[in-house]
């Protein structure tokens, strides 16, 4: 089932992806276009109250099978700005010359403007005021807002949500031309807070939406999923009774016929099938939800010591050193089968991939709110990049040392799976040629 649910999640986070990406995409891009076409629009008025010197363009009449891309598209001011410093000398040619295009449906929109000019000496001061309607701004707002203009050196620019251009009147004058953009920098600035609750609402709306669709999705592999995992219980189960009966009939040829190898390889074989056919009905009934696990307090070190110390004799007999450190007095609450089932599982595991004189050292000890179990061999160590394949059910490293050993590659996932219905992890760690470590982390008793 938590193949199926990571199935499930990765399915949801991956159209949520998808979603947050083009939704992103869509908002940011009608956004800019918006803003865009916004600016441009004030730039293109802005230049028309240049042209007219200060006021606002009376439209004239066009044709209406021209194209959008005949009227004139101002990104900036470059274009004013080399005319304008080239008409100090012939402001008359310069106020000819500039191009006026004005569409007959903005003179609605360019009414709501609120614009004004005004003409200043060169020394700054103030002549006139050119306005079309009463204006929202003082003498001294007008008088301020001149003043930063003209501290800022520069022929184009915004101030204060106020867009302005300046240019040459005559010899003695400059006419500044002002655009107060406040309210449809507001309108823009709600557009985007808007775009993005939109955007918000779109994603809330996405997850509601993937997740009974993803359950539908699965649907068809979950089934098969459940069917395999039916099978391999049934599977196990039905060979548990062969194997009893092979084993029993073993143990009556053994009393008639005294050391014969070839019954020896029959009891060997049989034996290593019985201990598959038992981590396999384990891990189906783990995979079905159907192992149940009895919770209960218990001394932690004594069930390590009880465990590890039989393993004693059998690393002696390999030439190898086991060695313990395991703190007293720990308490756990788990399902204390299951968890020496794990202590054995590493131990063995030790032993058995360790080559003749290595020490594996077993310890156990308390740490903060935390339990701790390793397992420390040295010898041959395991690859990074194995580090995480060996808890994969029958996956084998080297096959060659697997047929020795006798093991199939089921006990690491068997011991990651107890370690995980804990709420603990397993984990491994090497060094290539000098050691490997495995550290079993539970959670301590509340």
């Amino acid at each position: 089932m938590k193949v199926i649910k990571q199935l499930q999640f990765k399915f949801v986070y991956s159209m949520i992806l998808i979603e947050m990406i083009v939704f992103a995409i869509i908002f940011i891009s009608l956004n800019v276009t918006i803003t865009r076409r916004e600016n441009q629009e004030a730039k293109a008025f802005l230049t028309y109250l240049v042209k007219n010197g200060g006021h606002r363009p009376r439209p004239r009449p066009m044709d209406n099978k021209m194209k959008q891309d005949d009227f004139p598209r101002y990104e900036n001011f470059d274009d004013i700005d080399a005319t304008s410093s080239a008409s100090r000398a012939h402001p008359e040619d310069f106020l000819q010359n500039l191009p006026i295009f004005f569409r007959p449906e903005q003179e609605n929109k360019e009414n709501l403007r609120n614009y004004f000019s005004v003409r200043i000496t060169n020394e700054g001061e103030i002549l006139e005021v050119i306005q079309d309607f009463p204006l929202n701004y003082t003498t001294e707002e007008i008088n301020l807002l001149i003043h930063q203009i003209i501290s800022k050196d520069e022929m184009c620019g915004n101030i204060g949500g106020v867009m302005y251009c300046i240019t040459s009147f005559s010899e003695t004058e400059q006419l500044i031309c002002l655009l107060n953009r406040s309210s449809e920098l507001k309108t823009l600035g709600k557009l985007y807070i808007y775009s993005g609750l939109l955007y918000f609402m779109s994603i809330v709306l996405s997850v509601l939406i993937s997740i009974p669709t993803s359950k539908y999705m699965v649907r068809p592999a979950k089934e098969a999923f459940e069917k395999q995992k039916q099978f391999i219980a049934d599977a196990s189960h039905e060979l548990k009774t062969p194997i009893a009966v092979i084993g029993a009939n073993i143990d009556v040829l053994e009393s008639e016929i005294q050391n014969n190898k070839w019954l020896e390889y029959i009891k060997t074989e049989n034996k290593r099938m019985g201990e598959l056919v038992k981590d396999l009905l384990y891990l189906a009934k783990n995979d079905a939800g159907r192992n149940e696990l009895t919770f209960s307090d218990f001394d932690f070190s004594n069930a390590v010591e009880n465990s590890v110390l039989p393993f004693e004799v059998v690393a002696f007999e390999s030439g190898k050193t086991l060695e313990f450190d395991i703190e007293k007095g720990i308490s756990c609450n788990g399902d204390e089968k299951s968890l020496k089932q794990v202590f054995i599982i590493l131990v063995d595991n030790a032993i058995k991939n360790s080559g003749s004189g290595a020490k594996i050292t077993v310890k156990a000890y308390s740490e903060g709110q935390k339990i701790v179990y390793k397992v420390h061999n040295t010898g041959a160590g395991i690859q990074k990049d194995e580090l995480e394949k060996i808890f994969l059910r029958f996956y084998r490293s080297d096959s060659s040392r697997v047929r020795k050993t006798g093991g199939y590659g089921l006990g690491l996932a068997i011991a990651r799976t107890i370690a995980g219905d804990h709420g603990g992890t397993l984990i491994a760690d090497s060094e290539v040629g000098k050691w490997a470590e495995f550290t079993l982390t539970l959670p301590k008793k509340k």
